[in-house]
């Protein structure tokens, strides 16, 4: 009876041991993975691949394409500015023009007048007043931008700025140079706004 006893306790401990080695056997449950994950890789055919170079190279030509309009309409609208705004430059100066050569009259009528002014000094107070309005106006002018242009006897005629109103023989002048300036020229930075009227040899 002790024997039995005994078999019946050693078999109740195997079976507890083989309980405890199952547990420990088992994977964890805790879902960590200790190895490495690997991407999923993705089969293409030939086909699938030669369609996908050929959108990416269509994309890239609509890139280049869409580039280059841009910088040609950026050229375009800097041309345009620069465009306006010479165009406005030169109607200022069209409009100022106008105005200033009946100012260009007024100052020749005054300075035909001073080189015949009279030597009575009695009117010398009066000649300086009007040499000093003469001056004032050449002034007024120069604030807008006009010159008078630098022409000399003995200057090569020049059709650019000078308009010949006759040509004449002159014992002191070779042909083609000034003889005398009937008329003082103006200009406005490089524009001239009214020639120079001279004399010319032949």
């Amino acid at each position: 009876m002790k024997k039995d006893k005994q078999e019946r306790q050693d078999g109740q401990d195997k079976h507890e041991n083989e309980d405890h080695h199952d547990e420990n056997s088992k994977p964890s449950s805790s879902g960590e993975n200790t190895g490495s994950e690997e991407q999923p890789m993705v089969a293409l055919t030939f086909e699938e691949f030669d369609t996908m170079e050929k959108t990416i190279a269509a994309l890239k030509a609509e890139t280049e394409e869409h580039k280059d309009q841009w910088l040609r309409s950026l050229a375009d609208f800097d041309n345009y500015k620069k465009r306006v705004l010479r165009d406005t430059t030169r109607n200022q100066q069209d409009a100022m023009t106008t105005v200033l050569k009946i100012f260009l009259q007024v100052a020749d009528d005054i300075e035909r007048a001073l080189a015949h002014k009279p030597s009575n000094p009695e009117v010398e107070g009066w000649v300086s007043g009007i040499e000093l309005i003469y001056q004032k106006l050449l002034n007024q002018m120069k604030n807008q931008g006009v010159e008078r242009m630098d022409v000399n006897p003995g200057d090569v005629f020049d059709p650019n700025i000078h308009e010949a109103i006759s040509q004449e023989e002159h014992p002191d002048f070779e042909d083609g140079q000034v003889i005398d300036v009937v008329q003082p020229g103006y200009r406005i930075s490089e524009r001239i706004i009214r020639p120079a009227m001279v004399r010319v040899a032949r």
